[in-house]
Parts: C-alpha cells; sequence; structure tokens
C-alpha cells in the first residue's frame, strides 16, 4: 500500500522551476537555506563569511519623490561591514552598466542617514549575473570581471575598496567551464542556467552545497503560489522584451510614445521605459 502512494506522489511532483526567474531565485536565495547563499556568495567573492544578514529591504528607496527607485534580487550584509547584492538580469540595453552603476550607488548612500558621519558608509559590492554577453566587453574572454576605481597609470592603486561591481556573463560561464570544470563559481553558473542538466548531476557529487539547493529548489518547485508568483514574473518578462522589438521596430516619435503609453499601461517603471523608448521623462510624463 506504502509503495503505490509512494509511486501516485512521484508521478504528482512537479516539474522544477528555473532559477533564472527572479522570484524563483529570491526564493531559493533569500527565504531558503541560510547556508546556501553563503556559500554562493563566498565563492563569487572568495572571501570567508562569519555572519549574513538576509531579507534586509530589497527596495532602493530615497526620500526624494522625484529619484528613481530600484528593486534588488538579493540583498544581505556580510560580517557586518559589508553592502551586497545580487542581481539576475535577463535582458540587456544601451544603458544596462549605467543601471548598474546607479543602482550601486543607491545601495551605497541608504547607509548615510542624515546627522551621519561618513564613518557610517559600508563598503558595497553589487554582483550581476547576466544572461547575456556585453558588447563592450568582447575583448574580455574571462566571464568573471571585478570593477573599481583604479588610477590611470597606477593601476595597482585604487581609489577606494568602497566601490566594487562584479558582472558575470552567463553565455561565457558555460562555455569557460568545458575548460575549467573544477572551479566552483562556473559550477554554480551552471546550476542558475539549468539545474536540471545532466553536467550538474555530476557536479553534486563532489559540491555539497550545489547539492544542497537543488534539493531546495526541488522542495520549493512544489509551492503553488511561487508558481503562479514565476509564471506571471515570466510573462511580465516576455511582454517588456515584446515591447523593446516594437521600439526597435518603430524607430519614429509617433512609435515610440505608442510603446510608452502601452509600458504605462502595464505600470512599468519610468526609467525602464526611457531605457527602451529613448524618449526623455518629460516626454513620457505627458502621457501619463
Amino acid at each position: 500500500m506504502a509503495e503505490k502512494k509512494s509511486t501516485k506522489e512521484t508521478k504528482e511532483k512537479k516539474q522544477i522551476l528555473q532559477l533564472k526567474n527572479d522570484v524563483v531565485f529570491q526564493a531559493l536565495f533569500t527565504r531558503g537555506k541560510e547556508s546556501i547563499t553563503k556559500a554562493l556568495i563566498e565563492d563569487i567573492l572568495n572571501i570567508k563569511i562569519h555572519s549574513l544578514e538576509l531579507d534586509k529591504s530589497k527596495d532602493l528607496l530615497n526620500d526624494n519623490a522625484e529619484d528613481k527607485n530600484g528593486r534588488l534580487d538579493l540583498r544581505a550584509v556580510i560580517n557586518d561591514n559589508i553592502e551586497c547584492d545580487i542581481e539576475i538580469q535577463l535582458s540587456s540595453h544601451e544603458k544596462m552598466l549605467e543601471r548598474f552603476l546607479y543602482y550601486w550607488s543607491k545601495m551605497y548612500a541608504a547607509n548615510l542617514q542624515i546627522g551621519n558621519k561618513y564613518s557610517c558608509l559600508k563598503k558595497t559590492i553589487s554582483i550581476i549575473i547576466l544572461d547575456d554577453e556585453i558588447e563592450d566587453f568582447k575583448e574580455i574572454t574571462k566571464s568573471h570581471t571585478k570593477w573599481q576605481i583604479r588610477e590611470e597609470e597606477y593601476l595597482t592603486k585604487l581609489l577606494t575598496p568602497y566601490l566594487q561591481i562584479d558582472i558575470i556573463e552567463l553565455p561565457k560561464a558555460i562555455k569557460e567551464y568545458e575548460n575549467n570544470k573544477q572551479n566552483e563559481v562556473l559550477q554554480w553558473m551552471m546550476f542558475l542556467e539549468n539545474p536540471e542538466n545532466k553536467e550538474v548531476a555530476k557536479i553534486m557529487e563532489n559540491n555539497e552545497n550545489i547539492k544542497e539547493a537543488k534539493d531546495e529548489l526541488e522542495k520549493i518547485s512544489q509551492d503553488d503560489v511561487l508558481r503562479r508568483m514565476a509564471l506571471k514574473a515570466e510573462l511580465e518578462r516576455m511582454d517588456q522584451e515584446q515591447l523593446l522589438y516594437e521600439a526597435k521596430r518603430d524607430g519614429k516619435l509617433e512609435g515610440k510614445l505608442e510603446i510608452a503609453k502601452k509600458m504605462l499601461e502595464r505600470k512599468i517603471e519610468i526609467d525602464v521605459i526611457m531605457n527602451v523608448t529613448g524618449l526623455a521623462k518629460e516626454e513620457i510624463m505627458s502621457i501619463q
């Protein structure tokens, strides 16, 4: 009898969700086991984490109502003195790098309240995992790049260690893995790309952290509410990509205004509409 029940449960098991969906990514690395998130960040940043504070507000809010706000996929405080965020970026646009820096600056400034001293500021690290290759990085063959402010001639001299932006280009990471299968960052990227890949099963034989992450992902994939949220996020992403395609196709002002109108109806943020259409904020506000 127990055997029949087990077979029935197996048949009813829902398909595993994909981690490149930001709703699923947040569920696993923000609300899942802290040890999984700790292992991921340790491998990417190559540091030892003694304490990790998760579930901090992922909204980058500002007292200025006119300021653009953003929302991060994962935000954490590492070892009590490092601000860190991880973001999955599925689509690219020409102002993407400026957006990365803007989000970093919002997170960095959020540590300083009115009346505080500059000593309250913390080292701030943004980790962006990009499901695309960056046009400006074509001559860079490695998948994981670390960006800081350095002197023009004295390249070993940092202006400040407080600024760090790590960018991982997933397509490059998948190619790089073929020649460097022991690299744990590349193993994580294989897992993020497709947790059901046969190569990921081989990785899990020696990587306990990724095995634990896969087990947890299978568990949360059975949550019907999460599945609905993930589907909604995927449909919204597809809508935005279609709008971007139409905006590029209809290059005239009338076409751009129509695209902006459709995006406003879908309650898409104004800064995203500006990036997609190339319209000024005032032009978009006039449509509203």
